[in-house]
């Protein structure tokens, strides 16, 4: 069997194995860091910490970012920006 053969017949199995492996390490990573943060504040404090953390996240930190992107935008693509009529 060929290298051309073997990647017709077993490439995508192991592109998928790779892809797979990558996204399972990224969760990986996610979940153990939720876990040593419960295990070190305790599931009630901890687990309130975390949802105070989720809503900031979604809510003020995503306006700051957003603004901050447009105003960026406008500094460095904007023509018309700084000059005067």
């Amino acid at each position: 069997m060929d290298f051309a053969l073997f990647m017709e017949r077993y490439g995508y199995k192991i592109l998928f194995a790779i892809f797979g492996g990558i996204v399972l390490l990224i969760f990986g990573v996610v979940l153990l860091s939720v876990y040593s943060f419960l295990k070190l504040y305790g599931l009630l404090l901890g687990g309130l910490l975390l949802i105070s953390i989720a809503v900031y996240a979604f809510f003020a930190k995503r306006r700051y970012l957003n603004a901050y992107g447009e105003a960026l935008g406008k500094y460095f693509y904007d023509p018309k920006y700084g000059k005067k009529p």
